[in-house]
């Protein structure tokens, strides 16, 4: 998977799918597929990356060579310290 930002250097990234996920229809029978991913901070933190956070304003995956826009990204963690983040995609 690459995590891509505009102005940013492509970020090779091991996200795991999360079980589960749908198909929407988007208009003239077309459809897309939205799931949730897990991607870890290290990654990030370890980036060139001004901002160290995935961000739904800004950031695309690309997974199995077909892109897809970041919906939502929320933090997970334990108190205030993040350990991944939960992303939910669509395309």
């Amino acid at each position: 998977m690459t995590l891509k930002r505009a102005g940013e250097s492509d970020l090779p990234v091991i996200g795991k799918r999360v079980v589960g996920g749908s198909i929407t229809e988007i208009g003239n029978s077309a459809t897309e597929d939205v799931f949730q991913i897990r991607l870890s901070t290290t990654q990030l933190m370890a980036s060139s990356w001004a901002i160290k956070e995935p961000s739904p304003d800004t950031d695309l995956i690309v997974a199995n060579g077909r892109t897809r826009k970041v919906l939502d990204a929320a933090p997970l963690g334990d108190s205030g310290v993040v350990g991944c983040w939960l992303l939910t995609v669509a395309g």
